[in-house]
């Protein structure tokens, strides 16, 4: 930002801030038109109401949360969470290839922990939704899940990897 900021690159960031805004200024409208079409207008009033004011509430509570957050660490953290759904999606990329027969399946069910955390269940589906959670994965899933996981985790977290420094200020 400080770079782009100190040379020209501030009509980027601009350009960048106003199409963003643009679009979901235009899906806004877009949204509030279709429920126009389908209720009422009161209805579709006290939604838009309530969704900017919804809008407002997180907008501050994130804003004054983040004030005292250290952005390194977060991004640390986000950055790791992204490597384990992205493993999760790798694993059942997976298993569904094997699905449609286009990868072998050399041992189908390596485990099964549906008994202790049914894929079913609410915390299942979360799992499921969002680290790639299967009950009865097979050899080739675990596999890829590990290899992808050790890769892209030696990469981000790896000794001697440089760290994006700030800007200096001013």
């Amino acid at each position: 930002m400080g770079v782009a900021l100190a040379g020209r690159g501030s009509w980027a960031l601009f350009s960048l801030s106003f199409v963003t805004v643009l679009r979901e200024g235009i899906e806004l409208a877009l949204l509030l038109t279709t429920s126009l079409l389908l209720t009422s207008a009161f209805a579709t009033a006290v939604g838009g109401l309530l969704g900017l004011a919804s809008a407002v509430l997180v907008g501050w509570l994130v804003f004054s949360a983040t004030v005292r957050v250290e952005l390194a660490k977060l991004f640390r953290v986000t950055a790791v969470l992204l490597v384990l759904f992205a493993a999760g999606l790798v694993a059942h990329g997976i298993h569904e290839l094997q699905e449609a027969a286009l990868l072998p399946v050399t041992y189908e069910h390596l485990w099964n922990t549906g008994r202790l955390l049914n894929e079913d269940s609410w915390l299942g589906q979360i799992l499921t939704s969002l680290f790639g959670y299967n009950a009865d994965p097979s050899l080739l899933e675990v596999a890829s899940y590990v290899l992808y996981l050790a890769g892209a985790g030696w990469a981000l977290l790896r000794p001697g990897r440089k760290e994006l420094q700030p800007a200096p200020a001013g």
